[in-house]
């Protein structure tokens, strides 16, 4: 492993075995250290990969806007995130990451405040990495000293939820969330009731929804159209198969998606559990 830029005593840019480049971490990683030096791999206490888009190139784009305590600060926040979230998270998160938290320092200190104007949204879908979130405002709090608002969490949310899918991307974890809460509202106006957006059988049907919702983006869906027990259902749990059609109709007059009736069956069954324990 050779470096190819040393940003601190403690940041280095490198280029692996594997001739990826990384960013590591780690206590002296880069003292007295310069470009050709070979890194002791004893030193690394923790490496992001950079690959794709996330060149050297686009990292001294990044540091010629935010300082290299933020990367630093995104870099702790990741690894607390894992850890409360029980995820693997991307590693392209840390550029996006640090690039956001100089973003809202910048605000903070200048005592600018922001709202997503899906916060109640991510509030409703993302349970718990908004939960985790309010903990990342408050370490960056305690880390810079800057009252931050806790509106931000809703910005960090996003930013986890779309790390844990390397191929996924932000404009895509705002489509399926604005399609979430859309099907949302069409349960709660289908059956006429306020949910307990805490509960365990909410959450637990919002995780189906999220990913009924990826495997429509990433086209892996059913071909089965065999009918006989989608009837069955259709007949046994009336109510709930009705609001699973809304959403079908809907999905496909709003997104030209083509749900199967695997999908239409396994919609109407979690829909029967939602109502039937709210």
């Amino acid at each position: 492993m050779k470096i190819l830029k040393v940003f601190n005593n403690n940041v280095s840019l490198i280029l692996n075995d594997d001739s990826v480049e990384e960013i590591i971490m780690g206590k002296g990683v880069g003292f007295n250290k310069c470009e050709g030096d070979v890194i002791d791999p004893v030193l690394i206490e923790k490496r992001f990969v950079l690959e794709g888009n996330n060149s050297v190139s686009n990292l001294d784009n990044l540091l010629a806007r935010i300082d290299i305590e933020d990367i630093e600060l995104a870099s702790d926040i990741i690894q607390l995130g894992e850890t409360e979230l029980e995820q693997a998270i991307d590693d392209s998160i840390l550029l996006t990451l640090s690039d956001h938290i100089g973003f809202v320092l910048n605000r903070a200190a200048e005592g600018l405040q922001m709202r997503s104007p899906l916060e109640w949204d991510i509030k409703q879908i993302y349970t718990k990495e908004y939960a985790f979130a309010l903990k990342a405002v408050q370490m960056m709090r305690e880390k810079t000293g800057i009252e931050i608002p806790d509106q931000e969490a809703a910005f960090i949310t996003l930013h986890f939820v779309n790390a844990y899918n390397s191929t996924s991307n932000m404009n895509e974890t705002m489509l399926t969330t604005k399609i979430i809460q859309s099907i949302i509202d069409i349960i709660k106006y289908h059956y006429g009731k306020e949910y307990d957006e805490t509960s365990y059988d909410f959450t637990r049907f919002i995780t189906h929804i999220r990913y009924f919702v990826k495997r429509q983006l990433d086209k892996e869906v059913s071909s089965n159209e065999d009918s006989s027990l989608i009837n069955l259902i259709a007949v046994k749990y009336e109510q709930d198969y009705q609001c699973a059609v809304k959403i079908k109709t809907f999905l496909a007059q709003q997104y030209d998606w083509t749900i199967s009736n695997d999908e239409l069956m396994y919609l109407t069954l979690h829909l029967n559990r939602l109502s039937s324990n709210q």
